[in-house]
């Protein structure tokens, strides 16, 4: 806990004299009396229209009074792909792109040493709180400062900056590498938050408490059923569907659900996350790091950023179209009308500035679309990578060719294309000429192009940006749209996200409170400029590698 006075907090008097023989009193900066609190809610998974679609069964605390009082940001996107939770979190609070902040993907492969692994797994750093294996977890490997990174620089580690989330990845990336904490859920028979020893060596007694209270468990004796009358959502689709995974041990994905029952079958805590009380126990979490901390208490500004995971966690199963889901937003709305209440009673109205936005959004289901005569379907990887093997082998000799695919990513032997002395940009050309005979495949580029100018269409403008030599593979490729990647559980059911289409990139954005100005934006905007505008507010640098801009739309 940090309390000390923040050094630009008084208000400054600029005295004007000389020829003109007169003084004034100038309006302070926004900057020189800053919020105290900023607190950051990404929701996982969070397509723009959805605010739209799910309005009329909104409360008056929650959504409708973040467009009420805010600045709302109708046309918002991800400037680059692939669209996935771990490079959206980096983004939004670096205000660049994975080309510069290094998360290029939530899965990261290593060509040396010819493996897969995850964007924050550290073998350097051990858990707390909970055992190695899920708290082996670090910002290691974020190129790029954050804003929580610069405020803690601009109040010379005096601001408390903290991340909370059920995914790891979703309370790492926004605190980067010199915040204070991040915490995240490790489930268990009782469930509970933890970190790493890249934060602390212990957990803090607030915390402690809260872990001790078992609520994961508690938030699981339950039925789930609607928390409103069926006739009041907005679903074109009957509740018992074929586009839907069950929940795990459910024998339908359908409502009422028995969760009780579903948690003693499989002993864990972890379906929490599947359902809207995944939710609820991050704003539990939310409020007691506040209080905890004493976060917004002083004139030093503060950051906590929230990330919800379940509406993505629970959207992959069931897609963007399911009644659960609609539900899950109905139940989030009354989240944050009581997250903005306890902020309005113990920071004051007036003191703290709140942005919503999403890591991603996410497609159709390309069955349900597909049933409608909609252009969709499901692309085989293998049969992609085997038709990249035979078109190399036939031009240069048996492989193997194609060492591994990931993130709509080719990565080649590079070794055999040195041993048999070619010239790797022919090589990755012959590659991605393959995949574009393929009616399903709507671009691909080399490595070679995407490094060696700016590219002159969006699409390759897209990949550009989320595109690192030293992560990324040797040809990148976008998938026609509305269709992804056979999924594991066989085609036809559920969704997944991480492509350039607007049904990933457009997401909602909303700021409200001080030095907010309200009313709504039109123009595109993107996830980039979460942080200028930010650092305008706080008078922070800029993130070192923000590309964004500020929104003078957004500040008053």
């Amino acid at each position: 806990m940090k309390h000390v006075p923040f050094p630009i907090s008084a208000a400054i008097v600029f005295t004007l004299a000389g020829a003109v023989g007169c003084s004034a009193q100038q309006p302070v900066p926004t900057w020189q009396e800053p919020p105290r609190l900023v607190v950051g809610i990404v929701v996982d998974q969070m397509r723009a229209d959805m605010v739209q679609r799910y309005w009329s069964n909104f409360g008056e605390g929650g959504f409708r009074r973040l467009v009420r009082e805010g600045a709302y940001l109708r046309n918002a996107h991800y400037n680059y792909a692939p669209t996935y939770t771990a490079p959206g979190h980096a983004s939004i609070y670096t205000g660049t792109t994975p080309a510069y902040h290094g998360i290029v993907g939530n899965d990261l492969y290593d060509r040396r040493a010819g493996t897969e692994g995850y964007c924050a797994t550290d073998a350097q750093v051990k858990g707390v709180g909970c055992a190695d294996a899920v708290g082996a977890r670090s910002p290691f490997r974020l190129l790029a400062t954050t804003i929580a990174d610069e405020l803690e620089r601009r109040t010379e580690r005096n601001a408390i900056t903290i991340g909370i989330s059920l995914k790891d990845r979703g309370a790492i990336m926004p605190i980067g590498r010199t915040g204070d904490a991040a915490y995240w859920f490790t489930g268990g028979v009782e469930g509970a938050f933890s970190t790493s020893s890249w934060y602390r060596p212990e957990l803090p007694a607030w915390l402690q408490r809260f872990n001790a209270e078992g609520r994961a468990a508690k938030y699981l004796d339950r039925t789930w059923d609607l928390l409103l009358p069926k006739e009041r959502y907005h679903q074109v689709l009957a509740d018992d569907n074929p586009y839907e995974i069950p929940l795990s041990g459910a024998t339908t994905a359908t409502l009422p659900q028995d969760l009780a029952a579903l948690y003693r079958t499989s002993g864990s805590t972890g379906m929490l996350a599947y359902t809207p009380w995944g939710n609820t126990i991050v704003t539990d979490l939310a409020l007691a790091a506040i209080a905890g901390e004493g976060m917004g208490a002083d004139a030093v500004p503060d950051l906590l950023a929230v990330s919800y995971s379940s509406p993505d966690i629970l959207g992959h199963r069931v897609g963007p179209r399911a009644l659960e889901l609609e539900d899950m937003y109905v139940r989030l709305d009354r989240e944050l009308e009581r997250l903005f209440k306890t902020l309005d009673e113990q920071v004051g109205k007036d003191r703290y500035v709140v942005f919503l936005t999403a890591d991603h959004a996410a497609a159709d289901v390309p069955a349900y679309l597909r049933d409608l005569k909609g252009s969709a379907g499901y692309v085989p990887l293998s049969e992609l990578q085997a038709e990249v093997e035979a078109a190399l082998g036939a031009r240069y000799g048996a492989g193997p060719w194609v060492r591994h695919v990931l993130n709509e990513q080719l990565w080649l032997n590079d070794s055999l294309v040195a041993a048999r002395g070619l010239e790797a940009h022919a090589v990755q050309d012959l590659a991605a000429s393959t995949l574009r005979k393929r009616a399903d495949i709507a671009f691909a580029y080399t490595a070679h192009e995407l490094l060696r100018a700016a590219m002159p269409t969006a699409p390759g403008r897209a990949l550009q940006l989320g595109f690192q030599e030293s992560r990324s593979g040797d040809v990148a490729f976008v998938m026609r749209p509305g269709y992804f990647e056979r999924m594991g559980e066989g085609p036809g059911r559920g969704t997944t996200h991480g492509s350039i289409w607007n049904y990933d990139t457009h997401v909602p954005l909303l700021f409200m409170g001080r030095g907010i100005r309200p009313g709504e934006v039109l123009r595109r905007t993107h996830i980039t400029d979460i942080a200028p505008t930010l650092s305008m507010l706080l008078g922070t640098a800029l993130p070192d590698a923000a590309i964004g801009e500020p929104l003078p739309e957004v500040l008053r």
